[in-house]
């Protein structure tokens, strides 16, 4: 069902804008229109933000210490004193200490980065009895430690085949293999290192022996991984001992700058705020409230404004869900009937009328129920209503998993064709009559009365398609009717919709006429067509119900017990997921192309009301 929204207009002393906007913002109850375009004059607004520096300045501080702010609105009330200096100085300094600390936390992840490279390297060289000083400084020969990928180091052997270059494997690791390429150094072997994208390491500039020196680097790297782990901890006590301060300022800074935001639709004057836009009657109401309580404050209500009406929806909790199948299709107008809760209670008993089986849709209920827990997806939730539909129409049918193993409650789909197929056609027609008085009742409340008369989806349709289908019936019950109580009505409503279309469309007479006939020519073929659309409803009712009896044939074809059981557990897989999801948009086809087409338009605006950005919390 709809909200009521309406236009409303507000004017107050510049002073008061900020907890007026805040109001806006907590109750998230106005849609704001900028206000020239309401009064057509074009007033000033402010197109910057003065807080935006701020909040990016104490952003960088939750930066620092790898927070996440979730600032609490409701604790800040304005208008508020705001000594934006102090905030300055407090924020600058605290940050500029925070970035001192960055910066030597920075150049002892370099050191270590060094000497991780080091130990790496003497990893490679360890059992050498010699001093890393003299594989550094040989005089005829060069020895490159480093790193190949694996899928390179038979590649990089093969290229120094005849070559006076020794290499040496070592341990491979995460994908590479460690190596000791040992050359005159008058040999080149750079070309070929690049190609097998050699990692080449450096070593130490120490003169202890490899195995003392790899000991040196290790205890340095960790006393220098504990100072780092220190100036973290040193960032948070300083968060810490200044968080009150920080989470105040936070908080206050946040609403100021989201009601600076906001204002920015607004106009101003020398003295005063203009506010116009869209507004629920619930936070009318508080608004009125709230401007006897601040002085100077007027509110207009029921004001015009020159852009669509928007639609806000308020659905109890269960239908609240089935509003994303509404959506699919478009926003209802406001100025029609919201379709939610008819969609919600036709596509669940579609869904288990063609799908109608006690396990299948205990199966699909229990899936979809685990999944809207775990992702709160309102498909989930439609899919569990619809699971718990097929049970119950499964045991209107005696069937359980394809086995008809218990009494029917109604009747079995395949031993009572005609009885289904009959009955589809009466849900359809049904349903095709309903929708014909929910677009009369469209109309009437628009007063488009010309509609409401000559419509093909209107009085003149309506009695057209009750003509011929009264007649369709008795004559399919065997009963004989007289020609001309079916031929005069068929003939005087089909006038009134050839006779509406010429006299109010557009044209001139010729083509009115023209296209009266092959519009009225059309009408008439989808009344035919959407009714026989509906068969479905049985047809797939009875090919569930054939579809496991294939499979329960080739089960009994089968010559291994395994192999029988094997053709059930797919063929009752594929039922439930690949029918259950043919099912699942047949259900939506015909609400969409054979219901929602006769009183539905969904060119509607979804009401977006203002509300903070991010996680606020309130």
């Amino acid at each position: 069902m709809h909200e009521k929204v309406t236009g409303v207009g507000v004017v107050c002393p510049k002073s008061l804008a900020e907890p007026i906007m805040k109001y806006f913002l907590d109750s998230e109850s106005i849609e704001i229109v900028p206000v020239s375009s309401v009064v057509g004059v074009n007033l000033k607004s402010p197109q910057e933000n003065p807080y935006e520096e701020f909040l990016n300045l104490v952003h960088s501080l939750y930066e620092e210490v790898g927070k996440t702010p979730h600032p609490k609105v409701e604790k800040v009330n304005l208008p508020v004193v705001f000594d934006e200096e102090e905030f300055r100085s407090f924020a600058t300094e605290l940050k500029e200490r925070l970035d001192e600390i960055d910066s030597d936390m920075e150049e002892l992840r370099r050191k270590i980065e060094e000497l991780s490279e080091g130990i790496e390297a003497l990893e490679v060289l360890r059992g050498l009895d010699v001093s890393v000083s003299e594989l550094r400084n040989t005089r005829w020969i060069r020895i490159r430690v480093g790193k190949v990928p694996l899928e390179y180091a038979q590649r990089l052997q093969k290229s120094f085949e005849g070559e006076d270059v020794l290499l040496l494997p070592g341990r491979v690791k995460g994908g590479e293999r460690a190596m000791v390429v040992i050359h005159p150094k008058d040999v080149k072997v750079e070309g070929a290192l690049k190609n097998a994208a050699f990692r080449e390491l450096k070593l130490p500039d120490l003169e202890e022996s490899v195995e003392d020196a790899l000991f040196e680097l290790k205890d340095e790297r960790k006393s220098l991984e504990v100072k780092l782990q220190e100036l973290h901890l040193e960032k948070k006590e300083i968060f810490y001992k200044n968080r009150r301060k920080i989470y105040s300022y936070y908080d206050t800074v946040y609403v100021l700058k989201a009601v600076h935001d906001a204002m920015k639709s607004t106009g101003m004057s020398k003295e005063f705020v203009f506010i116009s836009g869209w507004m629920t009657e619930k936070g009318l109401d508080g608004l009125k409230k709230l401007a006897e309580d601040l002085e100077g404050v007027v509110v207009f209500e029921e004001i015009d404004i020159p852009s669509q009406k928007p639609t806000l929806l308020r659905n109890n909790r269960f239908f609240k869900h089935f509003e994303f199948l509404v959506k699919m299709y478009g926003i209802p107008r406001s100025d029609e009937i919201d379709p939610t809760p008819i969609v919600a209670v036709l596509f669940l008993f579609f869904y288990g009328l063609m799908f109608g089986d006690v396990g299948h849709g205990a199966v699909i209920a229990a899936i979809a129920w685990y999944l809207f827990k775990k992702r709160s997806s309102d498909l989930w939730f439609i899919m569990t209503f619809a699971g718990l539909s097929s049970v119950f129409f499964g045991l209107l049918y005696g069937s359980i998993f394809g086995f008809e193993t218990i009494p029917p409650l109604f009747e079995r789909p395949l031993e009572n064709i005609n009885d289904f197929l009959m009955l589809s056609i009466y849900i359809g027609a049904a349903l095709i009559v309903f929708g014909m008085i929910l677009n009369i009742y469209n109309r009437f409340a628009r007063k488009e009365l010309k509609e409401v008369v000559f419509d093909a989806n209107g009085f003149a349709g309506m009695g057209l398609y009750l003509t011929a289908i009264s007649a369709a019936f008795l004559y399919a019950s065997g009963r004989s009717v007289p020609l001309e109580l079916v031929l005069y009505p068929i003939l005087a409503f089909t006038g009134m919709i050839f006779v509406g279309i010429v006299i109010f469309e557009e044209g001139t007479l010729g083509e009115r006429i023209i296209l009266a006939f092959f519009e009225t020519f059309d009408r008439l073929l989808a009344f035919f067509s959407n009714t026989l659309s509906f068969i479905r409803l049985g047809a797939f009712a009875m090919n569930h119900a054939g579809l496991f009896l294939a499979f329960y044939t080739m089960a009994k074809m089968s010559k291994s017990a395994f192999g029988s059981f094997m053709s059930l557990l797919l063929g009752n897989l594929l039922l439930i997921f690949l029918e259950g999801l043919v099912v699942f948009i047949q259900a939506v086809r015909l609400e969409f192309y054979e219901f929602f087409s006769k009183f539905y338009s969904g060119d509607g605006r979804e009401f977006k009301p203002l509300r903070y950005e991010g996680g606020a919390e309130r």
